[in-house]
């Protein structure tokens, strides 16, 4: 009888390792699948040893011992990675299993017995010793470092070296996988978790098995993958919010990635147009590169009020497009029709009930209909008469949403040809694609759209323009600008001919550093801002977050928490929307020096803190360089 501790692979189970019992022989590093609380779950075996040396120790246990329900790959995982995991782990104060299993796609450990064992990979065991870590930044245009990128390739290839291609979404694969496989196809791999969970597990298998040096194109979630052979892991569009995990356990993709690296001993590329200011930083990048682009730049400040959603400039480049068969892109950072609608006279926002986010409105397409409806919680409310709150009749809508900017433009151009790309209107990957497809076909076309319309369009259009973005300046967001940063240049690199940019905040510097694409100015300003407030990367950001239905009980659990953390300064506040679908959320914010962070040795001076969030209950999120404060 064999006694085997083992990790479980699943969110939820805050117990970092698990025991069992088996009648067969099992090795560390070994699929298995365990029961716990009247499930079979998947987990990774880490030791194992013969019951009879510590029978006496069974015997006084205060549980019973469960058997192992099925044994599946052997070697699943390499030691490396799963020392990796650990440190990753302690990092985001987070269980083991559950950062293992945001790593392995969940068609591969939902059936352990059919995952080939990698035994293959030992005539290889040495590969590893052989390399060296470094980590790399390639800050180019995207045609600039796809050419570097394939360099790279080809001589990992030379060197008997396996490449991880790692993109933050699959539309990302879609878009670049044609042209980083070129020439190679026979040796790439594409995998991502919408494929069928059959072609999942015969990609992964034949990625296992395969001889020759390979190219893998893929999201974060098959970072696992046991071969030996992966010297190289480039992270492309590292400046993607995407990395960044929204649930349990609230990995930073990117963080994850230099501590694998650095336990593989593989090289780190990370790559982007315009990469964070904490990669700028920490890797003390020499940029003297401006982004230039052919396109004729043009800042329209307008004053007018009420604000005019298409300016003298933006109808003047539309009326040219339509009339040349050129195609047009506008932004705007909202969808529906007016994001915001307040009472005249006692100047407050209508808010959702269940959210207190603002009610934003819609309408209906071809129709008079008009709606209201939270962007949080998605309930749709009949338009008020009078303010919920002073009950006066004089409310007024604000703002700009893509809806809006479509009517505008039809007032003054009839017969325009309009596509949109929001959440309202694109649903799936392939009605964005359908979507991009019609634009791309249609001359004289105009598309308007969110953000989401980057992950569909990419090739250069004649004309690009921002039709308002100064709502984004607003927000009390500590990345605020470089996503503004990123938007600007990433609309300006689509344009051919013209980029224009509506604003009534021309005095704003991070315009004239995108205009003329001007990325080591906008670096040296905010790391001169973020320096002077104590924001990453000088400083690490934990965010403690709970939420409630009984705001005052919640309120205290948070001061309670606060008042023991003393020591380490926190600081306790609402969220900025306060409410979301009927509960209330508070967030504590701790900030630490980056080298005492995580916490090694016995004489750390952040032990405590570590332990203490450790023993938090599940209610409480922890969020370890969280991607927003608020």
């Amino acid at each position: 009888m064999k006694l085997a501790t083992v990790i479980p692979i699943t969110k939820g189970i805050f117990r970092q390792e698990l025991s069992y019992f088996t009648s067969k022989n099992i090795e560390p590093g070994t699929l298995v699948t365990i029961p716990v609380r009247k499930k079979n779950i998947p987990a990774l075996v880490i030791s194992s040893q013969d019951a009879k040396k510590i029978k006496t120790s069974l015997k006084k246990a205060e549980f019973s011992l469960r058997p192992i329900k099925e044994i599946g790959a052997k070697n699943f995982i390499k030691n490396e990675f799963i020392e990796a995991c650990k440190e990753i782990a302690e990092y985001f104060v987070a269980p083991t299993g559950s950062v293992i299993k945001d790593f392995i796609p969940k068609a591969i450990i939902s059936s352990p017995s059919s995952t080939i064992e990698i035994e293959y990979l030992n005539k290889n065991i040495n590969a590893i010793e052989q390399r060296h870590h470094e980590v790399v930044v390639f800050q180019q245009p995207k045609e600039e470092r796809l050419q570097s990128y394939k360099s790279i390739i080809r001589e990992e290839f030379a060197k008997n070296h396996s490449v991880f291609f790692c993109v933050p979404t699959i539309a990302d694969i879609e878009e670049i996988s044609s042209e980083i496989k070129k020439g190679i196809e026979k040796y790439t791999i594409i995998m991502h978790n919408n494929l069928p969970a059959k072609k999942i597990k015969e990609l992964w298998n034949n990625s296992i098995k395969e001889n020759h040096p390979l190219l893998i194109i893929a999201t974060k979630s098959f970072l696992s993958l046991p071969r030996n052979d992966l010297g190289t892991l480039i992270l492309e569009r590292e400046n993607s919010n995407s990395y960044k995990i929204q649930t349990r356990p609230y990995l930073d993709i990117r963080k994850a990635a230099e501590i694998i690296s650095a336990k593989l001993k593989m090289k780190l590329i990370l790559g982007d147009t315009v990469v964070r200011t904490e990669t700028f930083y920490h890797h003390k990048l020499s940029v003297s590169h401006r982004i230039i682009s052919p396109a004729e730049q043009i800042l329209d400040n307008i004053q007018k009020k009420p604000f005019e959603t298409i300016g003298a400039e933006l109808e003047k480049i539309l009326k040219e497009s339509i009339e040349k068969n050129e195609r047009i892109i506008l932004f705007s950072n909202r969808r529906g029709y007016t994001p915001i609608i307040v009472c005249n006279d006692c100047l407050r926002t209508i808010l959702c009930e269940k959210c207190d986010s603002p009610l934003v409105l819609h309408k209906n397409e071809g129709e008079r209909k008009i709606r209201f409806i939270c962007h949080k919680c998605l309930t749709e409310t009949i338009v008020p008469e009078k303010c919920p709150y002073c009950q006066s009749w004089r409310l007024q809508t604000l703002g700009v949403g893509v809806q809006k900017i479509s009517e505008d433009i039809l007032k003054k151009f009839p017969d325009a040809k309009i596509f949109k790309m929001d959440s309202d209107s694109i649903k799936t990957p392939k009605i964005g694609h359908q979507t991009a497809d019609k634009f791309y076909n249609t001359p004289g076309s105009i598309l308007i759209g969110t953000e989401m319309f980057f992950s569909y369009i990419n090739k250069p259009v004649e004309r690009t323009a921002l039709v308002f973005i100064d709502a984004l300046f607003t927000l009390p967001d500590f990345r605020i600008n470089e996503r503004i940063f990123q938007i600007l240049l990433r609309l300006r690199s689509l344009a051919k001919k013209t980029f224009l940019i509506q604003t009534r905040l021309s005095n704003q510097q991070i315009f004239e550093d995108a205009m003329r694409g001007n990325v080591s100015n906008f670096y040296k300003s905010e790391l001169e801002t973020k320096k002077y407030f104590q924001y990453p990367p000088f400083k690490i950001f934990i965010k403690i977050t709970k939420e409630g239905k009984n705001k005052e009980i919640l309120k205290k659990e948070v001061q309670l928490l606060a008042k023991k953390l003393e020591e380490w300064g926190p600081l306790a506040y609402s969220a900025f929307i306060p409410k979301i679908k009927n509960q209330h959320i508070w967030h504590i914010i701790i900030k630490l020096d980056p080298e005492t962070w995580p916490p090694k040795g016995q004489t750390q001076q952040h032990k405590e803190l570590h332990e203490i969030l450790s023993s938090l209950t599940p209610d409480w999120k922890i969020n370890v360089d969280p991607e927003s404060l608020l």
